[in-house]
């Protein structure tokens, strides 16, 4: 039996966010899907509403598809809706609904645990999900980080900007650069901007010292089963801006990493490797390592259509 006829037969189910919400020219589940099918596997979404418990055995109500690529509005065709099946009938499970992290998704990695303990292969983990905020994750490297404290104590926050000056301020359950400021000692909206990122200082937040060179933009690097990728996507804020999310208004340049850029990336996918995570994208400001996405990091459309490295395939052809 040849590879080709072995591949039609594998079945990959995506739990994600609502699929006319893809912008398809840059969403990389999008390209996960279009690349599954350029493999020949069987396609299958749901949402996290879909996944549910019949005692132990963990099953969701799926719609199969198929890739049209014709437009944004009509890129895909459904083939069969509402087909009840358990987990273990796919290859794999892709959880790619994006954050922000709250009790429903908890409930949807317990849920996913139950399953992978019954032999679902889910990707990226649930434990991994569940436990390892994408940006606390970064703690776990002292030697690659900026200055960083955790906290929702008043007192500390203050001690650590007056420490330090120029800060950046942000929740830990965001993502897409929303809510991240960047503070000052000298700055007369300090104290609002505190109190209202930590709710009153009721809410946990990461504060760090300032990288003056976000600037020039941040790269994403992505590690795939261990592998650091070399190329990566380097974000460029707006003008007079911090925040180079592409959704922000940055822009994207597709460039090789650095030798710097790679042992600080290998590092962390040798972590990546003990923790069983299998897909992540690194945020890299400067030197220094700034988020660990492993729920749904985007940027791989770019780098395919700069370089040729197709991620998803690398992803895929390995489940």
């Amino acid at each position: 039996m040849n590879n080709s006829s072995l591949l039609i037969h594998k079945k990959i189910l995506f739990i994600c966010d609502p699929l006319d919400s893809f912008k398809i020219k840059t969403d990389t589940t999008y390209f996960l899907m279009l690349t599954a099918s350029e493999l020949n596997y069987s396609i299958f979404y749901c949402y996290p509403q879909d996944i549910y418990a019949d005692n132990e055995i963990i099953k969701a109500n799926v719609i199969k598809i198929q890739i049209t690529k014709k437009s944004q509005i009509n890129w895909y065709e459904e083939q069969s809706k509402n087909i009840l099946h358990h987990l273990d009938y796919f290859n794999a499970v892709f959880v790619r609904n994006d954050p922000p992290f709250n009790m429903e998704y908890y409930y949807l990695t317990q849920l996913l645990t139950l399953a992978e303990e019954q032999g679902v292969k889910v990707l990226n983990n649930s434990n991994s999900l569940r436990n390892f905020n994408e940006k606390l994750s970064i703690l776990n490297f002292p030697q690659l980080i900026t200055p960083t404290t955790i906290t929702k104590n008043k007192n500390v926050i203050i001690e650590f900007l007056n420490k330090h000056e120029e800060c950046v301020i942000k929740p830990l359950d965001e993502m897409a650069g929303r809510s991240v400021f960047k503070i000052s000692i000298n700055d007369f909206n300090k104290n609002t901007i505190i109190e209202t990122i930590t709710n009153y200082f009721t809410k946990t937040i990461m504060l760090q010292k300032f990288i003056p060179e976000v600037k020039h933009g941040d790269k994403r690097i992505f590690i795939v089963n261990g592998q650091v990728i070399d190329m990566c996507l380097l974000r460029i804020p707006p003008k007079m801006q911090i925040r180079s999310n592409i959704a922000l208004g940055g822009t994207g340049e597709v460039q090789k990493i650095s030798k710097e850029d790679f042992n600080l990336s290998n590092t962390v996918a040798q972590w990546l490797i003990k923790k069983n995570i299998v897909f992540a994208g690194l945020d890299v400001i400067g030197n220094y390592l700034n988020e660990i996405n492993i729920t749904s990091p985007t940027g791989t459309q770019q780098i395919f259509e700069n370089s040729g490295i197709n991620i998803p395939k690398l992803l895929l052809e390995n489940i």
